[in-house]
Formats: C-alpha cells, sequence, structure tokens
C-alpha cells in the first residue's frame, strides 16, 4: 500500500469514541438540538459538541491529512499550505466545489469541542479533559495560501497523551464507504496488542454509531464493511458470529496479515546485482551489522522494502532486528521486514521520549519557579532593609510619626492586636513601618530630576 510516511499518530481515545459521523443525518438525529449547535453523549461520559455541522468522512480525511503535516513538521500547532495540495492528496477532484467543502470542513471542526468526564485514559487514571480541534483558520487573500492553527491541547493528546495508534492514511482515504471508515477505527483501536476481539453486535452498533438497532440489520452491513476493509488495508479481518444466551449475536474478528507479494529475494538469482547510489540507502546499510552489510541475501530485501515502504520503516525493523535477534538474523530481519515487527518497539520508544520529554519539562518548570521565588525572595530581603535603614536614618520625633501612620494604616483586628502587645504584635507594627518607608522611598526617587549625562570635553 503506502510507506511509513502516511502513517498518522491517531490518539485511542479519539479512536474508541466517535469524533466525526459516519451518517450526518444520522449524527442529527442522536444528539441532543440546541440553538447554539447540536450534542453527542455516550454514557460512559464523553460529550461531543457542534456548533455547525457534524464532521463527516470527508471532514475526518482532511483533519487526518492536516494532522500528517503538522506530524511531519514535529507537530507544529500550526500548518500552512495550499488548498491544491490538499485537495490533490486527499484524492478529490481539483475544482471549486472542492474548495468550498474544504473551506465548510474547516469551519466544522472549529466549531467541535470534546469532553472526557472522568473517561479519558492516560495509561494510568481516567481523567476529565475538554478540548476543541482548531483554533482558527485562515486564507492569504493574494497567494490564497491556506493556514491552519491547531488547538494545543489537541495536538498534545495526539502526539501521545495516553495511548495512541497509527493510521495508514493512504488505506484510511480509499476506503470510500462512511461506515468501512469508521469500522476501520474501531479494529485499528480494538486491536492494539491483540489478534482476536468479540463484541455485541448492538453495542458495535451503538460505537460507531448506527441507526440500524437489530442484529439482523446490523451484521449484513458490518460484514459488507469488513469486506471493502480487505480490499483497501494490507491487514485482513475474519468475520464470525455466534448466539449468545437470550439471542444475543456477538461479532467475533480475528485479525491476519496479507499475503505478501513475491519479493526480489523470492525470485530467482540474477547473475549480477547492482547498489543502488542513493544516500538514504548508504543510511540504511550502516544500520546492519557490519559483517552483514556485504551480504547479498541481506541487501536485497533491505532495498526491496525500501522501495515499497519507505526508509524509516525499513530502519525501525532493522534496529528491531538489532535489538531482538540472537542468532539467525536474516530470517529474523525477514520476518520483521515482512509484518513490521519494529512499529510496536517505535511506538513504545516514542512514548518513552514523550515521558522524558513531559518530566523534563516539568523539572524546567519547577527550577523557573524556584528562580522565580528565590528572585521574590531577595527583592523582598532587598526592600526590607532599605526600608530599614530608612527608619533609622529618621529623627525619634519623624520615627514616632511614622508609627503613628503605621497604627492608622492597620485593620482594626491587628490594630488591636498591636496595642495590646499580643503574640506577633511588634513584627506587625515593623512590617507596616516599613511598607510605609517603601512607598515614600519611592515617592522620593520617583521626584528626583534625571541628571544629564556629561558631555565628555577634548
Amino acid at each position: 500500500m503506502s510507506d511509513t510516511k502516511n502513517m498518522v499518530r491517531h490518539s485511542i481515545n479519539l479512536l474508541e469514541y466517535p469524533f466525526w459521523f459516519q451518517d450526518e443525518r444520522l449524527a442529527e438525529s442522536t444528539k441532543e438540538g440546541t440553538k447554539e449547535g447540536t450534542i453527542w453523549k455516550d454514557e460512559a461520559g464523553y460529550t461531543y459538541r457542534c456548533g455547525y455541522k457534524a464532521p463527516v468522512k470527508t471532514d475526518v480525511i482532511f483533519l487526518l491529512y492536516l494532522l500528517l503535516q503538522s506530524q511531519k513538521n514535529n507537530y507544529a500547532q500550526k500548518v500552512q499550505l495550499s488548498r491544491y495540495q490538499i485537495i490533490q492528496n486527499c484524492g478529490l477532484q481539483r475544482n471549486s466545489k472542492w474548495y468550498a467543502r474544504l473551506e465548510d470542513s474547516l469551519e466544522r471542526w472549529k466549531m467541535v469541542g470534546i469532553k472526557f468526564s472522568g473517561a479519558f485514559y492516560d495509561g494510568n487514571n481516567y481523567q476529565t479533559i475538554n478540548f476543541g480541534i482548531i483554533d482558527s483558520w485562515s486564507i492569504h487573500e493574494e497567494t490564497k495560501e491556506l493556514t491552519v492553527i491547531f488547538s494545543l491541547s489537541f495536538i498534545e493528546m495526539m502526539l501521545g497523551k495516553g495511548f495512541f495508534k497509527y493510521i495508514n492514511f493512504s488505506e484510511f482515504k480509499q476506503l470510500r464507504s462512511p461506515l468501512a471508515t469508521r469500522l476501520y477505527e474501531i479494529l485499528c483501536k480494538s486491536f492494539h496488542d491483540r489478534d482476536t476481539w468479540e463484541i455485541s453486535a448492538i453495542k458495535m452498533a451503538e460505537k460507531i454509531p448506527m441507526k440500524e438497532r437489530y442484529p439482523a440489520h446490523i451484521v449484513p452491513k458490518i460484514k459488507t464493511a469488513i469486506n471493502r476493509i480487505n480490499k483497501c488495508s494490507d491487514t485482513k479481518f475474519l468475520l464470525e458470529t455466534r448466539t449468545k444466551d437470550r439471542g444475543q449475536t456477538i461479532l467475533c474478528f480475528k485479525k491476519t496479515v496479507a499475503a505478501k507479494t513475491l519479493l526480489p529475494f523470492h525470485q530467482p538469482e540474477k547473475e549480477s546485482f547492482t547498489m543502488p547510489d542513493k544516500p538514504e540507502i548508504i543510511v540504511l546499510i550502516n544500520l546492519l551489522p557490519e559483517s552483514r552489510r556485504s551480504q547479498k541475501t541481506i541487501l536485497e530485501p533491505v532495498i526491496a522494502f525500501y522501495e515499497m515502504r519507505g526508509a524509516d520503516y525499513v530502519a525501525r525493523n532493522i534496529r528491531y532486528t538489532n535489538k531482538n535477534a540472537k542468532s539467525n538474523y536474516r530470517p529474523y530481519l525477514l520476518k520483521a521486514l515482512q509484518n513490521d515487527y519494529g512499529l510496536a518497539m517505535q511506538e513504545d520508544e516514542e512514548a518513552a521520549r514523550q515521558v522524558v520529554a513531559q518530566e523534563a519539562m516539568k523539572a524546567q518548570e519547577v527550577a523557573q519557579t524556584e528562580a522565580v521565588e528565590q528572585q521574590r525572595r531577595k527583592e523582598q530581603e532587598e526592600n526590607k532593609k532599605r526600608a530599614q535603614a530608612y527608619i533609622e536614618s529618621l529623627s525619634d520625633e519623624s520615627k514616632s510619626d511614622l508609627q503613628a501612620e503605621a497604627m492608622a494604616s492597620m485593620s482594626d483586628n491587628i490594630k488591636e492586636i498591636v496595642l495590646k502587645k499580643g503574640l506577633g504584635s511588634k513584627i506587625m507594627l515593623n512590617m507596616a513601618m516599613e511598607s510605609i518607608a517603601l512607598q515614600r522611598l519611592a515617592e522620593i526617587n520617583a521626584s528626583k530630576p534625571v541628571q544629564p549625562a556629561l558631555e565628555m570635553t577634548a
């Protein structure tokens, strides 16, 4: 299908709960109508608010493409590109109709708000979180360049707050069917670290959501959607059904891997082997153990998968093999390349890097807070010394006047404590006198004329 340049990092929380609707009319009919827009709620604590039209399949294709561009630019919050590029790479006709639909889509995402009420799982706990998708978007009047600014909370969540999964954008946009597209999301999430998955037909219809309410109507549509997914995806899903107590229909999914096309290293040997002169291939070969870098039976599959899947795909599977292959390096590498064993390792490494980055950010915030507090204490101490020096410079009469002014500025409760010479009364009086002293010093400094700079004479 496509290489890893088309893999979009996606929050598992938003694969589990719908953040677009496979049937726009269904979205309108299953949500609560309000003057401002519409609301869709899940019993688990998920609330989806639309202030405009509900996003549908076309809208999520646009959104994932924009996320892919953000991802390629180190998850930038701001994305700038042409409308032509978006329409073309989303597989749509480049005409005024789709340009208008793109702008309408951005308006839809701009008006979406999502809230997890104790339903957002971050890997340890269920949290409450509320965020939007797009903060703003605009089109340059002259160049027609499109600028989209994502919500920072949305980018951080898709980056890996909690669990994430990679979605193949090339497969996603080819599915065509809205139901198959939504089912593809659910299966990507539900087959995280497993090969089989079961769910009741009615529960599946609620999760999608579907307008059908009975298994006899749900199951045929799910089977049709699975057939479409199997035609467009490298991963194949077998679907069987069984009946549970009280006539409940259970959908039983099993994941398999598509048979690979015949690769160069399965074909009869060529008489000669020529190494392609590409910098990316040189980098990949240097990732191999030194003893393997000249072996034709290693180099051929590495180059073949590079041509089919790209450098990132091959690199992560070489790293995976280097880490795990204790013996039989060649067959281990071939299996890793065919089944993309390195993806899970890469996801774990990225998750670990994210944790390290977050901890470093927290440490930096703590250090900054401590520095600010230290500076505040230093300034406070310097002000105290200045105030005390000022008070010491006063005559006895002026000190008495200052003390009387300080008493007059106190609240009745504090004044009563000072007059009765209660606990801390001396400290309270001194603080009040120092505060007035600092005000006087500030007034004195403000009233001083600015001294002109001395001119140098020859």
